[in-house]
C-alpha cells in the first residue's frame, strides 16, 4: 500500500502546483524516484500520466470558473498559466469535445476530473494466466525512438509501433528473429532523461538495425490477446491494482517489456501478447 500512498502524495503535489509548469523528471529525481518506474505505476493507478492529470485538472477548474461566469475568460486562462487564449481553446476542445462557449449548456455532461480516487481490490481468481521464470539477458535488434520525459504520453509507444507496421519495418525486423524468443519486443525505459522506446526482436545476427540488451531478471509473464494498444493497459491495471497485492511481491518498474508473439495486424483481436513484469528476487 506504500506505493498508493506515494502516488496520493504526488497528486497532492500536483494540486499544490496546478498552475505552474512542473518538471516531473526533476521533481521525481529530487524525491529519489526513478521516473519510468513512477510513471508506469501512476498511469496504471490513475489512468493517465502526471502531465495529463495536471492538464485535465486545470481544464476542469477552468470549466467551473467559466460556468460560474465571475471572471473574463482571458483572466481565467492567464491565472492557470495559459497566455495564448487560442492555444488554450484548442486544448479545452480536445479535452472535453466542446468549445469553451458551450460550457454552460453542457456542464453536467462534461467529463470533468475533480479528484482521483483508487480502487485496489485483491483477487483470488487470476484475470490473466501467468508464470514466473528467470531469464538471462539477451540481445535485441530493432529501432529506438526517444521522447522528452516531461511531455511523453503512453500512446506515443502505440503510435510508434503503428508507424513501423505501416512502413513494413516490423516485418523487416522479424526477418532476423533467430533468437530463443519469437516475436516483437517493445522495451520502454529512461536513458539520460529521455524516454526510450525500443521495438525489436531477439537475434544473434549482424543487422543494419540498432541493438540493445534486456535485463537478466526474474519475470512474471502474463498472457493475453487482443489489440495491443488496448490490452497492454488492461494488463498493467490488473497488475498494479489487483495481482500485486495478492502476491505481495516487489516489482521492478524502471523499465517495461512486452512481447507481441503473433499478429497479422496490431489491431487484430487475435494478436497474442505477453507482458513481462520484472520482479525483485
Amino acid at each position: 500500500m506504500e506505493t498508493i500512498r506515494f502516488v496520493e502524495r504526488f497528486i497532492v503535489y500536483i494540486e499544490d502546483h496546478l498552475r505552474e509548469k512542473i518538471d516531473f523528471g526533476e521533481v521525481l529525481e529530487n524525491m529519489g524516484v526513478e521516473p519510468k518506474s513512477f510513471m508506469t505505476i501512476f498511469k496504471s493507478l490513475v489512468g493517465m500520466t502526471p502531465a495529463q492529470y495536471q492538464e485535465k485538472r486545470c481544464m476542469t477548474e477552468i470549466a467551473y470558473e467559466v460556468y460560474q461566469g465571475h471572471r473574463r475568460l482571458v483572466d481565467i486562462t492567464k491565472y492557470y498559466g495559459y497566455r495564448d487564449v487560442d492555444k488554450f481553446k484548442k486544448v479545452y476542445t480536445r479535452t472535453f469535445g466542446i468549445p469553451v462557449h458551450e460550457t454552460e449548456r453542457n456542464i453536467k455532461k462534461m467529463d470533468l476530473l475533480d479528484y482521483i480516487s483508487f480502487e485496489v481490490v485483491p483477487t483470488k481468481q487470476p484475470k490473466y494466466q501467468s508464470y514466473r521464470t528467470f531469464v538471462e539477458s539477451f540481445r535485441l535488434i530493432g529501432i529506438a525512438q526517444y521522447f522528452d520525459i516531461n511531455t511523453y504520453q503512453p500512446d506515443y509507444k502505440y503510435k510508434f509501433l503503428k508507424i513501423l507496421e505501416r512502413d513494413g519495418l516490423i516485418d523487416e525486423i522479424l526477418r532476423y528473429n533467430d533468437g530463443f524468443v519469437k516475436g516483437i519486443f517493445v522495451q520502454e525505459r529512461v536513458i539520460d532523461g529521455e524516454m526510450e522506446i525500443f521495438v525489436g526482436t531477439s537475434s544473434y545476427q549482424h543487422t543494419p538495425f540498432d541493438e540493445t540488451f534486456t535485463e537478466s531478471m526474474l519475470y512474471e509473464i502474463f498472457d493475453t490477446s487482443g489489440a495491443f494498444d488496448v490490452e497492454i493497459d488492461k494488463v498493467y491495471e490488473y497488475i498494479f491494482r489487483r495481482w500485486h497485492f495478492k502476491e505481495d511481491v516487489n516489482m521492478t518498474c524502471d523499465f517495461s517489456l512486452e512481447l507481441i508473439k503473433h499478429t497479422y495486424s496490431l489491431d487484430d483481436p487475435a494478436t497474442k501478447i505477453q507482458v513481462w513484469q520484472a520482479l525483485d528476487e
